[in-house]
């Protein structure tokens, strides 16, 4: 189990969850019914930042 923090760009909260998985930059999390894209990690902080919609397309 890994454990994360991460900060929302443009607020002053901070988000501490839980994953199964080692997560990356450029992943993006599905917290209750908030979608985040990890924009970067710095000294384990991830910066995150909201995303309205996320669009499936299969090849």
């Amino acid at each position: 189990m890994n454990y994360y923090k991460g900060a929302v760009i443009g607020s002053d909260n901070l988000i501490y969850f839980k994953s199964e998985v080692k997560l990356q930059e450029s992943d993006v999390l599905i917290l209750d019914d908030k979608k985040y894209f990890i924009e970067s990690i710095d000294n384990g902080m991830l910066i995150l930042q909201r995303v309205g919609s996320i669009i499936s397309v299969s090849v």
